[in-house]
Protein backbone atom coordinates (compact mmCIF):
# COMPACT_ATOMS: atom_id res chain seq x y z
CA UNK A 1 0.00 0.00 0.00
CA UNK A 2 1.20 3.47 -0.72
CA UNK A 3 1.99 5.63 2.00
CA UNK A 4 0.56 9.25 1.93
CA UNK A 5 2.55 12.21 2.49
CA UNK A 6 2.23 14.42 5.52
CA UNK A 7 3.65 18.09 6.30
CA UNK A 8 5.27 18.67 9.16
CA UNK A 9 5.01 22.74 10.64
CA UNK A 10 7.40 23.91 12.85
CA UNK A 11 7.08 27.58 14.69
CA UNK A 12 10.12 30.07 14.93
CA UNK A 13 9.83 33.21 16.91
CA UNK A 14 12.15 36.25 17.13
CA UNK A 15 11.69 39.19 19.92
CA UNK A 16 12.59 42.67 19.78
CA UNK A 17 13.45 45.11 22.97
CA UNK A 18 13.76 48.45 22.82
CA UNK A 19 15.95 50.54 25.26
CA UNK A 20 15.20 54.25 26.55
CA UNK A 21 17.73 55.79 28.20
CA UNK A 22 18.63 58.86 30.41
CA UNK A 23 21.80 60.22 29.69
CA UNK A 24 23.95 63.51 30.15
CA UNK A 25 23.61 65.09 27.05
CA UNK A 26 25.84 66.77 24.20
CA UNK A 27 24.68 70.48 23.35
CA UNK A 28 27.19 70.95 21.00
CA UNK A 29 26.95 74.85 20.20
CA UNK A 30 23.33 75.69 21.61
CA UNK A 31 23.48 78.85 24.51
CA UNK A 32 23.50 77.04 28.18
CA UNK A 33 20.02 77.88 28.55
CA UNK A 34 18.73 75.97 25.63
CA UNK A 35 21.08 72.99 26.68
CA UNK A 36 19.19 72.89 29.90
CA UNK A 37 15.67 73.39 28.58
CA UNK A 38 16.42 71.01 25.66
CA UNK A 39 17.65 68.92 28.45
CA UNK A 40 14.27 68.97 30.49
CA UNK A 41 12.32 68.15 27.56
CA UNK A 42 14.34 64.92 26.90
CA UNK A 43 13.85 64.14 30.57
CA UNK A 44 10.00 64.53 29.77
CA UNK A 45 10.13 62.57 26.77
CA UNK A 46 11.72 59.86 28.83
CA UNK A 47 8.98 60.43 31.57
CA UNK A 48 6.12 60.45 29.23
CA UNK A 49 6.78 57.42 27.16
CA UNK A 50 7.37 55.52 30.76
CA UNK A 51 3.87 56.73 31.12
CA UNK A 52 2.78 55.11 27.76
CA UNK A 53 2.31 59.09 26.18
CA UNK A 54 3.60 58.17 23.17
CA UNK A 55 2.66 61.51 21.39
CA UNK A 56 3.87 63.33 24.34
CA UNK A 57 7.50 61.66 24.52
CA UNK A 58 7.52 62.55 20.70
CA UNK A 59 6.52 66.20 20.76
CA UNK A 60 9.24 66.61 23.49
CA UNK A 61 12.19 65.00 21.50
CA UNK A 62 11.05 66.98 18.92
CA UNK A 63 11.47 69.91 20.81
CA UNK A 64 14.51 68.95 22.51
CA UNK A 65 16.16 68.71 19.17
CA UNK A 66 14.73 71.51 17.72
CA UNK A 67 17.05 73.30 20.93
CA UNK A 68 20.13 71.25 20.36
CA UNK A 69 20.60 70.48 16.93
CA UNK A 70 23.25 67.94 18.00
CA UNK A 71 22.04 66.22 20.61
CA UNK A 72 22.14 62.61 19.99
CA UNK A 73 20.64 61.05 22.73
CA UNK A 74 17.37 62.82 21.73
CA UNK A 75 17.53 61.48 18.07
CA UNK A 76 18.52 58.22 19.47
CA UNK A 77 15.52 57.85 21.58
CA UNK A 78 13.03 59.94 19.17
CA UNK A 79 14.41 56.82 16.68
CA UNK A 80 13.59 54.10 19.10
CA UNK A 81 9.95 55.74 19.63
CA UNK A 82 10.04 55.84 15.99
CA UNK A 83 10.80 52.03 15.64
CA UNK A 84 8.41 50.70 18.04
CA UNK A 85 5.80 52.81 15.83
CA UNK A 86 6.45 50.97 13.02
CA UNK A 87 7.63 54.48 11.28
CA UNK A 88 10.84 52.54 9.89
CA UNK A 89 12.03 54.70 7.40
CA UNK A 90 11.37 57.82 9.34
CA UNK A 91 13.67 55.99 12.30
CA UNK A 92 16.26 55.11 9.92
CA UNK A 93 16.62 59.26 9.07
CA UNK A 94 17.18 59.61 13.08
CA UNK A 95 19.70 57.28 13.64
CA UNK A 96 21.56 58.50 10.47
CA UNK A 97 22.02 61.39 13.20
CA UNK A 98 23.12 59.62 15.95
CA UNK A 99 25.64 57.45 14.00
CA UNK A 100 27.02 60.92 12.50
CA UNK A 101 27.39 62.54 16.04
CA UNK A 102 28.68 59.06 17.05
CA UNK A 103 29.97 57.00 14.84
CA UNK A 104 30.49 54.52 17.46
CA UNK A 105 26.56 53.72 18.64
CA UNK A 106 26.66 50.28 18.50
CA UNK A 107 23.37 50.62 20.05
CA UNK A 108 22.03 52.90 17.15
CA UNK A 109 23.89 50.89 14.47
CA UNK A 110 21.94 47.58 16.17
CA UNK A 111 18.38 49.38 15.70
CA UNK A 112 18.65 50.99 12.43
CA UNK A 113 19.93 47.62 11.60
CA UNK A 114 16.11 46.29 12.87
CA UNK A 115 14.93 49.40 11.01
CA UNK A 116 16.11 47.66 7.68
CA UNK A 117 15.58 44.20 8.30
CA UNK A 118 11.81 45.07 8.94
CA UNK A 119 11.85 46.97 5.57
CA UNK A 120 13.21 43.93 4.07
CA UNK A 121 16.55 45.56 3.55
CA UNK A 122 19.41 42.52 4.43
CA UNK A 123 21.95 44.23 3.09
CA UNK A 124 21.73 47.47 5.47
CA UNK A 125 20.46 45.15 8.26
CA UNK A 126 23.60 42.70 7.97
CA UNK A 127 25.81 45.71 7.60
CA UNK A 128 24.53 47.38 11.02
CA UNK A 129 24.54 44.04 12.71
CA UNK A 130 27.85 43.87 11.55
CA UNK A 131 29.10 47.17 13.36
CA UNK A 132 27.29 47.12 15.83
CA UNK A 133 28.97 43.60 16.70
CA UNK A 134 32.74 45.55 15.61
CA UNK A 135 32.15 48.37 18.13
CA UNK A 136 30.46 45.59 20.95
CA UNK A 137 31.44 42.61 20.93
CA UNK A 138 29.66 41.38 23.37
CA UNK A 139 26.36 42.53 21.86
CA UNK A 140 23.78 39.46 22.46
CA UNK A 141 20.69 41.14 20.64
CA UNK A 142 23.07 42.06 17.40
CA UNK A 143 24.61 38.28 17.14
CA UNK A 144 20.94 37.23 17.90
CA UNK A 145 19.45 39.28 15.02
CA UNK A 146 22.51 38.51 12.81
CA UNK A 147 21.80 34.58 13.34
CA UNK A 148 18.19 34.87 12.33
CA UNK A 149 19.44 36.45 9.18
CA UNK A 150 21.64 33.53 8.12
CA UNK A 151 19.17 30.77 9.70
CA UNK A 152 16.75 32.29 6.94
CA UNK A 153 19.52 32.35 4.73
CA UNK A 154 19.95 28.51 4.91
CA UNK A 155 23.22 29.41 6.38
CA UNK A 156 23.05 27.17 9.41
CA UNK A 157 26.33 26.55 11.12
CA UNK A 158 27.06 30.41 10.92
CA UNK A 159 23.18 30.99 13.06
CA UNK A 160 24.81 28.14 14.92
CA UNK A 161 27.92 29.99 15.70
CA UNK A 162 25.92 33.94 16.34
CA UNK A 163 23.52 32.05 18.35
CA UNK A 164 26.19 30.82 20.68
CA UNK A 165 28.21 34.06 20.92
CA UNK A 166 24.37 35.63 21.94
CA UNK A 167 23.96 33.07 24.48
CA UNK A 168 27.59 33.88 25.89
CA UNK A 169 26.91 37.60 26.32
CA UNK A 170 23.50 36.45 27.65
CA UNK A 171 23.41 32.91 29.22
CA UNK A 172 19.48 33.26 30.10
CA UNK A 173 18.57 34.49 26.19
CA UNK A 174 15.80 31.57 25.93
CA UNK A 175 14.64 32.71 22.10
CA UNK A 176 18.73 32.10 21.18
CA UNK A 177 18.70 28.62 22.69
CA UNK A 178 15.61 27.77 20.92
CA UNK A 179 16.66 29.06 17.66
CA UNK A 180 20.36 27.60 17.75
CA UNK A 181 17.99 24.53 18.55
CA UNK A 182 16.33 24.81 15.22
CA UNK A 183 19.40 25.45 13.37
CA UNK A 184 21.18 22.47 14.86
CA UNK A 185 17.93 20.80 13.94
CA UNK A 186 18.49 21.82 10.09
CA UNK A 187 21.52 19.81 10.14
CA UNK A 188 20.25 17.15 11.44
CA UNK A 189 21.85 17.27 14.72
CA UNK A 190 18.04 16.09 16.76
CA UNK A 191 20.05 15.45 19.70
CA UNK A 192 21.36 18.85 20.15
CA UNK A 193 18.47 20.50 19.66
CA UNK A 194 17.17 18.72 21.59
CA UNK A 195 19.40 20.21 24.37
CA UNK A 196 19.03 23.18 23.39
CA UNK A 197 15.44 23.22 23.55
CA UNK A 198 15.45 22.45 27.08
CA UNK A 199 18.13 24.57 27.89
CA UNK A 200 15.60 27.06 26.55
CA UNK A 201 12.77 25.89 28.83
CA UNK A 202 14.84 26.08 31.70
CA UNK A 203 15.38 29.44 31.33
CA UNK A 204 11.45 30.73 30.50
CA UNK A 205 9.16 27.78 30.77
CA UNK A 206 6.37 30.19 29.50
CA UNK A 207 7.18 29.98 25.48
CA UNK A 208 4.90 27.90 24.01
CA UNK A 209 6.55 27.51 20.73
CA UNK A 210 9.65 26.20 22.53
CA UNK A 211 7.75 23.36 23.82
CA UNK A 212 5.97 23.14 20.23
CA UNK A 213 10.32 23.04 18.62
CA UNK A 214 11.03 20.46 21.36
CA UNK A 215 7.92 18.26 20.34
CA UNK A 216 8.88 18.02 17.08
CA UNK A 217 12.49 17.42 17.53
CA UNK A 218 11.83 14.07 19.77
CA UNK A 219 9.20 13.24 17.36
CA UNK A 220 11.77 13.16 14.41
CA UNK A 221 14.07 10.90 17.38
CA UNK A 222 10.61 8.72 17.35
CA UNK A 223 10.35 9.73 21.08
CA UNK A 224 6.58 9.82 20.47
CA UNK A 225 4.92 10.14 24.37
CA UNK A 226 7.03 12.70 25.25
CA UNK A 227 6.49 14.86 22.06
CA UNK A 228 3.27 14.34 23.23
CA UNK A 229 3.88 15.87 26.47
CA UNK A 230 5.76 18.82 25.17
CA UNK A 231 3.09 19.58 22.60
CA UNK A 232 0.35 18.96 25.48
CA UNK A 233 2.03 21.84 27.21
CA UNK A 234 2.39 23.69 24.34
CA UNK A 235 -1.22 24.09 24.15
CA UNK A 236 -2.07 24.63 27.33
CA UNK A 237 0.25 28.01 27.54
CA UNK A 238 -1.65 29.18 24.45
CA UNK A 239 -5.23 27.93 23.41
CA UNK A 240 -5.44 28.69 19.93
CA UNK A 241 -2.09 27.25 18.79
CA UNK A 242 -3.42 25.20 15.82
CA UNK A 243 0.41 24.30 14.71
CA UNK A 244 0.82 22.50 17.65
CA UNK A 245 -2.77 21.03 17.47
CA UNK A 246 -1.57 19.90 14.16
CA UNK A 247 1.74 18.63 15.31
CA UNK A 248 0.68 16.79 17.78
CA UNK A 249 -1.46 14.94 15.75
CA UNK A 250 1.46 14.15 13.73
CA UNK A 251 3.30 12.77 16.65
CA UNK A 252 -0.13 10.83 17.66
CA UNK A 253 -0.17 9.25 13.48
CA UNK A 254 3.21 7.98 13.67
CA UNK A 255 2.69 6.13 16.87
CA UNK A 256 -0.43 4.62 15.07
CA UNK A 257 -3.18 6.41 17.03
CA UNK A 258 -5.24 7.00 13.90
CA UNK A 259 -8.47 8.70 15.85
CA UNK A 260 -6.36 10.55 17.90
CA UNK A 261 -4.46 12.30 14.96
CA UNK A 262 -7.95 13.09 13.37
CA UNK A 263 -9.00 14.89 16.33
CA UNK A 264 -6.07 17.34 16.99
CA UNK A 265 -6.03 17.66 13.20
CA UNK A 266 -9.21 18.46 13.32
CA UNK A 267 -9.26 21.35 16.36
CA UNK A 268 -6.21 22.70 13.84
CA UNK A 269 -8.83 23.49 11.39
CA UNK A 270 -11.13 24.47 14.04
CA UNK A 271 -8.66 27.62 14.84
CA UNK A 272 -7.74 27.92 11.59
CA UNK A 273 -10.06 27.16 8.83
CA UNK A 274 -7.79 27.81 5.74
CA UNK A 275 -5.19 24.99 7.27
CA UNK A 276 -4.47 22.95 4.13
CA UNK A 277 -1.65 21.05 5.56
CA UNK A 278 -3.93 19.68 8.51
CA UNK A 279 -6.52 19.08 6.02
CA UNK A 280 -3.51 16.83 4.14
CA UNK A 281 -2.81 15.36 7.23
CA UNK A 282 -6.04 14.49 8.62
CA UNK A 283 -6.65 13.04 4.64
CA UNK A 284 -3.87 10.59 5.57
CA UNK A 285 -4.88 8.98 8.76
CA UNK A 286 -8.34 9.03 7.14
CA UNK A 287 -6.68 6.78 4.81
CA UNK A 288 -5.27 4.65 7.37
CA UNK A 289 -8.62 4.38 8.80
CA UNK A 290 -9.89 3.30 4.79
CA UNK A 291 -11.80 6.08 5.33
CA UNK A 292 -11.22 6.14 1.66
CA UNK A 293 -14.05 8.70 0.53
CA UNK A 294 -12.97 10.89 3.66
CA UNK A 295 -9.14 11.10 2.90
CA UNK A 296 -10.18 12.44 -0.84
CA UNK A 297 -12.71 15.18 0.99
CA UNK A 298 -9.76 16.28 2.80
CA UNK A 299 -7.56 16.57 -0.05
CA UNK A 300 -10.18 18.59 -1.92
CA UNK A 301 -10.00 20.67 0.71
CA UNK A 302 -6.23 20.98 0.50
CA UNK A 303 -6.12 21.81 -2.73
CA UNK A 304 -9.11 24.31 -3.19
CA UNK A 305 -6.94 26.07 -0.32
CA UNK A 306 -3.98 25.84 -2.19
CA UNK A 307 -4.08 25.11 -5.86
CA UNK A 308 -0.30 23.76 -6.07
CA UNK A 309 -0.23 21.72 -3.18
CA UNK A 310 1.75 18.89 -4.93
CA UNK A 311 1.87 15.93 -1.53
CA UNK A 312 -2.58 16.76 -1.37
CA UNK A 313 -2.46 15.85 -4.78
CA UNK A 314 -0.51 13.13 -4.66
CA UNK A 315 -2.81 11.66 -1.26
CA UNK A 316 -5.74 11.93 -3.44
CA UNK A 317 -4.45 10.00 -6.35
CA UNK A 318 -3.84 7.11 -3.59
CA UNK A 319 -7.23 7.75 -2.32
CA UNK A 320 -8.94 7.55 -5.48
CA UNK A 321 -6.74 4.20 -6.72
CA UNK A 322 -8.63 2.44 -3.64
CA UNK A 323 -11.73 3.80 -5.10
CA UNK A 324 -10.95 2.31 -8.49
CA UNK A 325 -10.77 5.32 -9.44
CA UNK A 326 -8.10 5.04 -12.03
CA UNK A 327 -8.22 7.71 -14.11
CA UNK A 328 -8.64 10.10 -11.78
CA UNK A 329 -5.83 8.97 -9.51
CA UNK A 330 -3.45 8.86 -12.42
CA UNK A 331 -4.54 12.38 -13.36
CA UNK A 332 -3.70 13.66 -9.57
CA UNK A 333 -0.16 11.68 -9.55
CA UNK A 334 0.20 13.54 -13.31
CA UNK A 335 -0.51 16.93 -11.63
CA UNK A 336 1.55 16.31 -8.53
CA UNK A 337 5.01 15.53 -10.49
CA UNK A 338 4.24 18.65 -12.70
CA UNK A 339 4.40 20.39 -9.20
CA UNK A 340 8.04 19.08 -8.79
CA UNK A 341 6.58 15.92 -6.36
CA UNK A 342 8.94 13.23 -7.30
CA UNK A 343 6.65 10.50 -5.70
CA UNK A 344 3.81 11.68 -8.28
CA UNK A 345 5.98 10.70 -11.14
CA UNK A 346 6.82 7.47 -9.80
CA UNK A 347 3.49 6.52 -9.11
CA UNK A 348 2.33 7.73 -12.33
CA UNK A 349 4.78 5.68 -14.39
CA UNK A 350 4.54 2.71 -12.33
CA UNK A 351 0.21 2.61 -12.62
CA UNK A 352 -0.82 4.71 -15.24
CA UNK A 353 -0.30 4.22 -18.93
Amino acid sequence: MKNLKLLIVISFLSTTIVSFSQDEINVGDSTALDGMKAQELYNSGISKFNAKDLQGAMNDFNEAIKLAPNFDKAYFNRGSLKYQLGDYKEAIVDFNKVIELNPDSNKAHFIRGRSYQELNNQEQALKDFNNAIRIDNKNAQAYYYRGGMYFLNKEYKEAISDYSNAIKSKPNYAYAYNDRGSAKRQLKNIIGAIKDYKKAILVDKTLAFVYNNLGSALRVNEQYSEAIKNYNKAILLKKDYHIAYNNRGLAKFEKGDNNGAIEDYSNAIKLKANYAYAYNNRAAAKFNLKNYKGSVADCNKAIVLDASYAAAYLNRGIAREMLRQDVKACEDWNKAASLGLKNGKTFAQQTCN
